[in-house]
């Protein structure tokens, strides 16, 4: 009788992993149809599927910034490449110019990104927060329900932001590359 020595398996061994290429085609294939997935370093990542209330502050956000820009260079419900195998997705976006074609936009892409958390508040202050500021995304936003305000982040310096403020929801928030403000509620 033949044996054999299997050696436990480490949790980076166990996990699979996944380029930029693969997580597209796989997306492309209907894989993640009833679900809300990103790519954070290679991994799979689940999100809860956003709930009326997030869609209905969304919707607002997108349709408040459409009266200070143009509506090419707004963006919603869509992921951004940030590049080493991480592709996140995000809520409402200002684009420095408009993006052609069908295709994942990159982060230099990019001059404001909003994520819109009702349940997700530590996630997108922490890990989304470094993974943007590590790509020189300029201006960061994360619309904090449970708080009712609006956490501003710009001038990222070394994967982080340098600047950093809340505004209460109601107040005027200054938007980048515009003269103007919007209100968030």
């Amino acid at each position: 009788m033949m044996t054999f020595a299997v050696s436990p398996r480490t949790d980076r061994q166990a996990k699979a992993r996944f380029t930029i290429a693969e997580f597209v085609r796989m997306g492309e294939s209907g894989a993640f149809d009833d679900m809300k997935i990103e790519l954070v370093d290679r991994e799979l990542e689940r999100m809860d599927l956003p709930l009326a209330s997030h869609a209905a502050r969304q919707a607002k956000i997108g349709i408040r910034l459409s009266d200070l820009l143009p509506e090419a260079r707004i963006i919603g419900g869509v992921a951004v490449d940030l590049g080493n195998d991480t592709v996140l997705g995000f809520d409402v976006a200002v684009l420095r110019e408009p993006v052609e074609g069908n295709r994942l936009p990159v982060a230099n892409a990019f001059l404001l990104v909003i994520e819109v958390a009702e349940t997700s508040v530590a996630r997108d202050t922490t890990v989304k927060r470094f993974a943007y500021g590590r790509c020189g995304i300029p201006h960061y936003w994360v619309v904090d329900g449970a708080r009712s305000v609006v956490h501003i982040y710009a001038s990222p310096v070394e994967g982080d932001y340098t600047r950093f403020h809340s505004v209460g929801f109601g107040e005027p928030v200054a938007v980048p590359d515009t003269d103007g403000t919007i209100t968030i509620d």
